[in-house]
């Protein structure tokens, strides 16, 4: 499949890696979309199965100059849970931490997402409970990983992987840390832990995902997003930090614009607030 500017497809949505041909068109000095690509080959997985090919990431990668490290949920049935692959630049001295985001085949990730209630934060502060529990799994093999490098580091997840890679931030600071479509991982005492780390979020227009959990979830739980929007407009402009009127006016024309061209037609997703959170849809805006 030839890569595109904006996809609606269902394929595009459930199984982000089938697309292939990564890192087409985008050069090695954009950082921002050569993360956002990362985060899509971190769907790359040996179907039916939920690992990662990892033949097929470390062959994708070694074209692009890196090497692979994989972090993986241990013991879980066909290879369910949380992935993180650490692409490592050598000769830049590099690492990209890419976090898997929700595979809606893998129960595991949508219990995790699903989790929403909030629970006291080891660096201070409440956060998601699933979003927690599924870095976990990885949290201390990949934190020894990179603690072992004197590199440059850039975290990144799409959807439940954004949320662990802010998560990570908090325990190891980034040189970068980018989002793609993410949810609010927890309230304004754990964003503090944040402070000082650079952030660019990314959010595709309509993307439903990048307005859960609500911010007012309960009285007791409260959900702020770290960092402000870099908002891709239905245009496919990265817009940074736009009104929320602006915002809200480009949505509703994008919505109704979505049902006119897309909705109807077999294969597609029937709205744009789920087709907006592809991550073929991000690389494609950030190119």
């Amino acid at each position: 499949m030839a890569n595109v500017e904006y996809s609606p497809k269902k394929v595009d949505l459930f199984f982000p890696a089938r697309r292939g041909n990564f890192f087409s068109d985008i050069p090695s000095g954009n950082d921002a979309a050569v993360c956002a690509e990362m985060a899509r080959l971190a769907y790359c997985r040996k179907e039916p199965a939920f690992w990662f090919d990892r033949d097929l990431i470390t062959a994708i990668l070694k074209s692009r100059g890196f090497t692979a490290q994989f972090f993986e949920s241990k013991g879980t049935p066909d290879g369910m849970g949380t992935h993180c692959l650490l692409a490592l630049d050598t000769g830049n001295k590099l690492a990209i931490a890419a976090f898997r985001g929700t595979d809606a085949a893998d129960p595991t990730d949508l219990f995790h997402d699903a989790d929403v209630l909030q629970i006291p934060w080891e660096r201070g502060g409440r956060v998601h409970a699933g979003f927690a529990q599924a870095l976990a799994h990885v949290q201390n093999e990949l934190l020894e990983a990179m603690n072992a490098l004197d590199y440059k580091s850039f975290y990144v997840g799409h959807s439940l992987g954004a949320a662990m890679a802010t998560l990570l931030a908090s325990l190891r600071k980034p040189d970068h840390l980018y989002t793609i479509g993410s949810p609010r991982v927890g309230d304004n005492d754990f964003l503090d832990t944040l402070e000082g780390v650079a952030v660019s979020r990314f959010v595709d227009c309509c993307d439903l995902v990048t307005r859960l959990p609500p911010e007012n979830l309960l009285l007791s739980d409260t959900y702020s997003h770290f960092g402000i929007p870099s908002y891709i407009d239905r245009n496919r402009k990265v817009r940074e930090n736009p009104t929320d009127a602006f915002m809200l006016d480009d949505r509703l024309q994008a919505s109704a614009d979505y049902i006119l061209k897309y909705s109807w037609i077999s294969g597609n997703v029937a709205v744009r607030d789920l087709a907006d959170h592809a991550p073929i849809n991000y690389v494609e805006a950030l190119k």
